[in-house]
């Protein structure tokens, strides 16, 4: 390429973003993307500002927006799961996603899919990517704050398994739901509050579900034996919600066989597979795999350390109530983690075996932390020939499915999992417009934009004093979205179809066909076998054959990148 050509090039970008055939490297992990597809036409696009072409008459077509659209991101960078990896436009009517594809005036303009229209509100997507909100499955919602952590990291629904400074591992009481639920409201953002199911009858079950849960957890901490795991998927089975299952870490009752003689089949959520937050010791990884167990994992060992180990052994005494001055508890915290165990958790999820990340947040991991450690561990097993100048662009290794696999974990597969797909979880006509827009050098680590239910709530924003909106110092936080009773009209209550449940305002949705969902529906996933944990915990086997990983000593996404 000659400099003229370069300059031409680099200006095009400036002012449009990626095209197809181009490369983006995502925030300053190994991950490269080349663009698919782009749904504009060249020389005819459809910009906004002065002298552009969002104009009457122009781009913008002179009709109400029921007849176009409330809002439209145009030109961004899509990455979904679903969709794949494109430049597109996104269409936006009473809060959820109207039209995917072109956008602009058809009486000026050839195959416009989305009609934008003279009082259409624009938000430019240009050098921008936009994906799904995340959906975080794991939220231990011991304090509000981690409400505002999860929004800040691109997260807009949440699992919660309490709402307050208590051990809740689930909250079955119909008074304390109530008012939990309400609770929420004060933010956009969906929820999901999971009952408590370590009870050997249905009773406190059938209280929680009147009162509104959305799923069930089982816990070790209050019991995971044979009868409180039978007694909830019988449960789950006749009123359609999920199970989030904690397996018994002491192996006091039974052991990963035992474990699954008694869910017998049936779905469940596995938490902790890598063994380490919590479940069987030393071989809980052994659930994943398995058709009918959805496994996920927790961020704390996303991607594989150096440190991961002692981290962990801290993190389990402060989390389960245990004394680090006891001798006996210190021996108990090391017995759960394994360093083998966590090298091949994240194996697994490369190979599309495991199919959800989630948080633990304030249990064992961090509320805004899914994102960030979901795609360093995708850039752990990225080809290191990054697009730095020094190859060919035919020679740079790109990662597309790669990532396309990875926020399927954090965005279709949860979704899919606890029964939300037909609201969230993609980015599809019908659904609600939950949608994160990153700026290609943040991607997955600071968002600039959180839209929620199509209308801006949360995101970058400068010196209020300044004369424009970009202004150093720029800070992310609530945007106009989260203020007054918006914010609950942007934000659904997950609930289940047999609540005896009215809000003030939170409009309740439940959840649906979590029964029959298993790990091959799951996108980009779905990879089955037979994983083996040595009794040591000190190797693991994946369809016979070794596997692992090697802990980094240096992580993308960190701290210092958000500097």
């Amino acid at each position: 390429m000659t400099p003229e050509e370069l300059r031409i090039a680099q200006e095009d970008i400036s002012v449009h973003g990626a095209r197809v055939g181009d490369f983006v490297r995502l925030g300053d992990t190994q991950l490269v993307i080349r663009v698919e597809g782009d749904d504009r036409q060249f020389g005819s696009e459809l910009q906004m500002g002065f002298g552009k072409s969002a104009r009457d008459g122009m781009g913008l077509k002179s009709v109400t927006t029921a007849e176009s659209c409330d809002l439209v991101i145009t030109n961004a960078l899509l990455i979904d799961a679903i969709q794949g990896i494109k430049v597109t436009s996104i269409g936006i009517r009473n809060g959820r996603i109207s039209a995917i594809g072109r956008a602009g005036n058809p009486d000026t303009m050839d195959d416009i899919d989305v009609v934008v229209g003279s009082g259409t509100v624009l938000i430019p997507g240009e050098g921008l990517i936009v994906t799904a909100g995340g959906i975080d499955t794991h939220v231990h919602a011991l304090s509000p704050r981690v409400c505002d952590a999860a929004l800040s990291s691109g997260v807009t629904t949440i699992i919660a398994q309490e709402f307050g400074p208590f051990w809740g591992v689930g909250v079955s009481s119909e008074w304390a739901l109530k008012h939990g639920h309400e609770m929420f409201s004060a933010w956009p953002l969906n929820v999901g509050i999971l009952g408590r199911a370590s009870a050997s009858t249905t009773s406190p079950l059938e209280e929680a579900l009147a009162g509104g849960v959305c799923g069930f957890k089982i816990h070790e901490d209050t019991s995971a034996h044979p009868r409180t795991i039978d007694t909830a998927l019988t449960f789950a089975d006749q009123h359609d919600v999920a199970v989030a299952l904690h397996t018994d870490g002491l192996n006091e009752m039974q052991d990963v066989i035992g474990t699954l003689s008694a869910i017998d089949g049936r779905a469940v959520h596995a938490f902790h597979v890598e063994g380490c937050g919590g479940g069987h010791a030393p071989d809980v990884l052994r659930l994943a795999g398995r058709e009918n167990i959805l496994a996920s994992s927790t961020n704390p060992t996303l991607a594989y350390g150096i440190n991961a180990a002692d981290e962990h052994v801290a993190m389990i005494i402060s989390a389960h109530g245990m004394n680090s001055d006891l001798p006996s508890d210190v021996a108990l915290a090391k017995q759960r983690v394994r360093n083998a165990t966590m090298a091949a958790e994240n194996r697994l999820h490369d190979l599309g075996v495991i199919p959800v990340t989630s948080s633990d947040a304030l249990g064992m991991g961090r509320a805004d932390d899914t994102w960030r450690k979901t795609f360093a561990m995708a850039s752990m097993f990225a080809d290191q020939a990054v697009l730095d100048g020094s190859v060919a662009a035919s020679q740079v290794a790109t990662s597309n499915e790669r990532v396309l696999r990875h926020i399927a974990k954090i965005t279709t597969n949860p979704a899919l999992v606890h029964g939300l797909s037909h609201e969230v979880g993609s980015v599809q006509v019908g659904l609600m417009a939950d949608l994160v827009l990153w700026k290609y050098a943040d991607f997955a680590s600071k968002p600039n934009m959180v839209i929620k239910f199509g209308i801006p709530a949360w995101g970058v924003s400068g010196d209020p004093g300044a004369t424009v909106n970009d202004a150093q110092p720029l800070v992310i936080g609530p945007q106009f979205g989260a203020y007054g009773v918006t914010a609950a009209d942007l934000g659904v209550q997950f609930t289940n179809s047999s609540a005896a449940l009215t809000l003030s305002r939170r409009k309740c949705v439940p959840v649906k066909n979590t029964r029959t969902v298993r790990s091959s529906h799951m996108v980009r996933h779905g990879v089955l076998g037979e994983v083996q944990v040595s009794p040591s915990g000190e190797t693991v086997t994946f369809n016979g054959q070794p596997i692992t990983s090697q802990p980094i000593s240096q992580a993308t996404l960190t701290r210092r990148f958000l500097i």
